[in-house]
């Protein structure tokens, strides 16, 4: 495969610019202040070349250049401007691109704001940028094809959509800004200097939280929009490698707060700064390497790349091990203050339980990986695993949160606290126990979390003052248990969980509106929190009480669903048009309205493709999923295309494709094989009913049918009735079981999702928060 001169020569320069201008650092860090001009200037061709890099490769998408291979696969000439510009990161060799442009333009945050950690820090990011330029070396972008094609395969059909042209720049700002804090932990480690490399590091480590939340909450929203699967966050492996590293900044900015506050947490916060960045590159491996092929619908093929993403990330765990072991016995760091009625505890504890939620979602999202290595049966954890957990995190998580905004830093023990402890736990642990023991569906994890939940807030309101500032919160826990009984929820561990998400909503609004308008900037913490309180609030509503109904709509009929009329008009084209609507009308009782969901066929994916519709309301929404499209006809019969199913009665059909060959010696014929799964009651049965096409000694075709009988008697046949081969489509009829029915009918699910909108609500709260604390940390930092 041959190669674009000038954008390899790009990607060359720019290795070797920053390469120099690491060298050079490094030299003016051990003193010879010399190389210092040189190192700016180093760096600046590199930031240029990168920028070259950058356009050069829109050049060659906006110019249809097919006789680039990165070009070919992901664009053609039928794409809409903004798609185009989408298409850049839609495949690995462009990500990289963006992503090394992005890391070159916030190193000269680095340059301006790091002190006297700058050079070092620079050094650190230099290896940063060589392990995007040393695999672009390998995986270029400009790679060419041996011809020039008339036009590209164009872009996903998955990717056509307006959130592909934001989504994507948002995670990787947040992957690129991680290697600040990193760079300055690292530096900090080096010249044995911790007095104010958080200052630094702090704003930059609130980016780096926002732009991830930013990303996954985009992710979601668009997976909820367009998959039709009906839900947003599936902890699918690919996903969980940008949450987990988001998790990590979080947890690092309640460190980074305790120190800045205390000077406690001093090693803690370097190793999770540290730790933080080095997620990012294991994300980046378990994405791209391959390895979560069989598991994840998000991941990348293997492209070779393996032995650099391996070695870089064992090069990083390595110098942050030896460069933390050589330190630590140096860093002083005062005690950290246990008080229980502290806010310094409060935070620490939120700290530990993100950090310890990440670190287990990390540990599922491996065992692809593990079990693939080191047993005979990869696999990888369902959504229940991920859940199951979850849960109890969200409860205690909102149990620190509730009080923290109300403690100070100092803290108070009332007098007796300890024999105040041991009655208020023991007697929350004979109820959460209890009800495990006698009630039927509770979980041993209920007893635990409603011990640990219920004994905190005793102890909270043995102190007079928090007494008072609670009873507001602790009216919204009691009123949401009540709300719980009234609306008949059984389960005992959801009840826990929306008691709480109330009880830390409650408390965290009081104290946000405590600081409007004047102290605006003090409120990030609170307005995050009651974000995060909403949200939890929505995922549960949503989910775990989300509610459908399957529909079978001929066309012309109209059907109800919920409180809606629902008709069906039929396509707007043909099903291999993309793109294609399906013409429905709902009518909620004050007239028809228009709903255009889409199903169509991809030749690319080889499959079908289907986007919801959202009927948006106030306190729910209503999810319109088509699942196909049955064609019938009165004189034909049944068409199915490869993997869809028909169920009529007690049977189910699925047609798992066909087979074309010679029938007999003679070249004249031919047949088609069709391969039919039928189940009936716990049964499996495999068809293979045909159809031979000859030709006679006048030219005449002759169709020969040999068709499949099944059924307990062998009662009912199966035959193939025609042959559709463009479309993958084989047309089928059921002499003896069934009449054949209207022209087609839509088969689709309308899911009820409640208070939805809560989880968007509480995410775009969680955004304000953590940019409201980036601005103030910015300040502090400036200082």
């Amino acid at each position: 495969m041959s190669y674009d001169v000038p954008g390899d020569l790009l990607i060359f320069l720019a290795l070797v610019f920053n390469l120099i201008s690491g060298v050079a650092f490094f030299m003016t860090a051990r003193g010879n202040s010399s190389y210092e001009n040189l190192a700016r200037k180093a760096y600046n061709y590199f930031t240029g070349c990168a920028i070259l890099m950058f356009a050069y490769l829109y050049y060659l998408f906006f110019s249809y250049n097919f006789a680039i291979k990165y070009v070919y696969e992901y664009s053609d000439r039928s794409l809409s401007f903004f798609f185009t510009l989408a298409a850049f990161w839609a495949g690995q060799e462009g990500t990289y691109v963006l992503w090394v442009t992005l890391s070159a333009l916030f190193g000269y945050i680095i340059l301006k704001y790091g002190d006297q950690y700058r050079n070092y820090a620079m050094v650190a990011y230099a290896t940063v940028n060589a392990f995007f330029l040393t695999l672009m070396t390998s995986l270029s972008p400009f790679a060419m094809l041996g011809g020039v094609p008339p036009d590209g395969l164009g872009l996903n059909p998955l990717l056509h959509d307006p959130w592909m042209v934001v989504h994507p720049p948002v995670i990787f700002i947040g992957y690129a800004m991680a290697a600040i804090p990193f760079s300055l932990a690292i530096s900090a480690l080096i010249i044995n200097d911790y007095s104010s490399w958080v200052k630094k590091a702090f704003p930059w480590t609130a980016i780096t939280a926002l732009m991830l939340a930013g990303g996954n909450i985009l992710g979601a929203y668009w997976a909820y929009k367009t998959l039709g699967w009906g839900g947003y966050w599936a902890w699918d492996p690919v996903e969980n490698s940008s949450f987990i590293p988001w998790f990590i900044a979080l947890a690092l900015i309640h460190g980074m707060i305790i120190e800045r506050r205390s000077g406690a947490l001093k090693r803690t916060n370097i190793l999770m700064a540290a730790f933080g960045f080095i997620l990012v590159i294991y994300g980046t491996f378990i994405t791209r390497s391959g390895v979560l092929s069989d598991f994840s619908v998000h991941s990348f093929v293997d492209l070779g790349i393996n032995i650099y993403l391996i070695g870089f990330l064992a090069f990083y765990i390595f110098i942050t091990l030896i460069l933390f072991l050589m330190r630590t016995a140096k860093i002083e760091s005062k005690p950290l203050n246990y008080n229980f009625y502290g806010k310094e505890f409060s935070l620490f504890a939120g700290m530990n339980l993100l950090f310890l939620f990440g670190i287990v979602v990390l540990f599922w999202t491996s065992l692809p990986i593990l079990t693939t290595y080191f047993t005979n049966n990869p696999r990888a954890a369902d959504v229940a695993t991920y859940n199951s957990f979850a849960l109890p995190f969200a409860i205690l998580y909102a149990l620190f949160l509730t009080a923290a905004p109300l403690l100070n830093y100092k803290g108070f023990v009332p007098k007796n606290w300890k024999r105040k402890l041991i009655i208020s736990s023991i007697s929350s642990a004979v109820v959460g126990f209890g009800l495990f023991y006698f009630v039927l569906g509770t979980a041993i994890s209920f007893a635990v979390v409603f011990t640990l939940v219920i004994t905190g807030l005793v102890m909270y309101l043995m102190k007079s003052d928090l007494l008072g500032q609670l009873k507001w919160s602790l009216g919204a826990f009691v009123l949401t248990i009540l709300i719980c009984y009234v609306l008949d929820v059984t389960d005992y561990s959801y009840i826990l969980y929306l008691a709480s998400a109330s009880l830390f909503i409650v408390s965290n609004l009081i104290s946000m509106f405590s600081y409007l308008p004047s102290r605006w900037k003090l409120s990030g913490g609170q307005l995050t929190h009651f974000g995060f309180g909403l949200m939890l609030l929505g995922i549960l509503g949503s989910s775990a009480y989300s509610t459908d109904e399957r529909l079978v709509i001929p066309r012309g009929e109209t059907k109800e669903a919920y409180d809606l009329k629902i008709s069906y008009q039929g396509m707007e084209n043909e099903i291999t048009v993309p793109m294609n609507k399906l013409l429905l009308t709902y009518d909620e009782g004050d007239g028809e309205q228009d709903a255009h969901p889409q199903l169509y066929y991809s030749e690319r994916l080889n499959g079908i493709m289907k986007k919801p519709f959202v009927l948006k309301r106030w306190d729910e929404d209503l999810y319109f999923s088509p699942e196909q499209v049955q064609e019938l006809s009165s004189s034909r019969g049944i068409k199915l295309r490869e993997g869809e199913s028909y169920k009529y009665q007690d049977y189910n059909f699925t047609f798992e494709g066909f087979t074309m060959g010679d029938h007999s010696e003679q070249q004249n014929s031919m047949s088609v094989v069709a391969k039919l799964k039928v189940e009936h009651n716990g049964s499996t049965e495999f068809l293979e009913p045909i159809k031979v096409y000859e030709t006679d000694q006048n030219g005449k075709q002759n169709q020969i049918d040999f068709p499949a009988n099944f059924g307990d008697d062998n009662n009912y046949s199966v035959e193939i009735a025609d042959i559709e081969a463009s479309q993958g489509a084989v047309i089928f009829t059921f002499p003896g079981l069934m009449e054949i029915g209207p022209p087609d009918r839509l088969i689709m699910t309308i899911t009820k999702k409640p208070i939805i909108n809560l989880v968007w609500a509480g995410t775009i709260l969680i955004l304000l928060g953590t940019l409201v604390m980036y601005f103030r940390r910015r300040s502090e930092a400036l200082v």
